[in-house]
């Protein structure tokens, strides 16, 4: 009996196929072949050299390719005339209600100043009472402009805002001036305001892309300034048990934003204007 024949031994690799044929093989065969042909032509003399000319002439040709090509991209980039035209209407616009916002806001004030005038002769004579109380609310709901002594704590985006532009992370945002306003009230401030814009309970502080938006007016920065007035020395003595230094220690450490807390003599807030009427009753009725 004839023993059986042993079959050939079966390389490892054999069912990788593609990879060894790229590995053992990476040059294509017209490559190859292209190259034997260039070897044999030089052997023989027979190599065709491109002359002087066809060099200028491709020099020539790739020049006039970069200069239509950066002719073309500055054409794109150039604003064109309708839109040009449409971009300075739309300025124009703005600046238009930017300038009739600011009328009317004056209109406003000068009106809630007459009304309160009113309500003042009104009530003078008719019930005393009433014009006092009538003046400690004003205060405490941020109606008319307070003075006295307080805090000032501001923050600054980091870097200042002086060389390029900030790291969105290093910028002073609508959390950080919430949570230094909520410590302050805890603190027992009694009136608060941020850039100039006084804090009501109808008040809100918000971001608006990279802008801080405080009674929907956008404020400028880098720095905000909150002043607080109130018992300057309760109010340091709050804040320092309350959580805000570590806080503001953070900002600073990780994301490079400042802050200041000074003590004034003397601060004066502004009036937030008389507030929208939402519910009224005649006085001595049942709620």
């Amino acid at each position: 009996m004839s023993e059986p024949t042993p079959s050939p031994a079966r390389r490892p690799d054999a069912s990788m196929t593609l990879l060894t044929e790229v590995m053992e093989r990476p040059l294509d065969p017209g490559y190859a072949e292209a190259a034997a042909r260039r070897r044999a032509a030089e052997a023989e003399g027979t190599v065709r050299r491109r002359s002087p000319g066809t060099w200028v002439g491709i020099v020539v040709v790739a020049m006039s390719c970069g200069l239509a090509t950066a002719a073309a991209s500055q054409q794109l980039r150039v604003p064109q005339p309708s839109v040009s035209a449409a971009r300075s209407v739309l300025e124009r616009q703005i600046t238009d209600r930017n300038e009739q916002v600011g009328a009317l806001s004056a209109a406003a004030e000068d009106l809630s100043r007459e009304i309160v005038d009113l309500q003042r002769s009104a009530l003078e004579t008719q019930d005393p009472g009433l014009l006092d109380l009538i003046r400690r609310d004003s205060l405490r709901n941020g109606t008319d402009a307070v003075r006295g002594p307080g805090l000032v704590v501001s923050l600054t985006d980091g870097g200042g805002g002086l060389v390029g532009e900030p790291d969105a992370s290093s910028m002073v945002r609508d959390v950080d001036l919430q949570t230094v306003v909520n410590a302050l009230w805890d603190a027992g401030a009694e009136a608060i305001s941020i850039d100039d814009q006084r804090l009501t309970s109808r008040s809100s502080i918000r971001n608006a892309g990279m802008a801080v938006l405080v009674n929907l007016m956008p404020l400028t920065g880098p720095t905000y300034v909150v002043r607080a007035v109130g018992d300057s020395d309760a109010m340091q003595t709050g804040l320092a048990r309350s959580g805000l230094p570590g806080y503001l220690q953070v900002l600073g450490s990780t994301y490079g934003i400042r802050s200041s807390t000074v003590a004034q003599s003397q601060l004066e807030l502004p009036g937030a204007g008389a507030q929208p009427l939402q519910h009224a009753q005649p006085v001595g009725s049942e709620p």
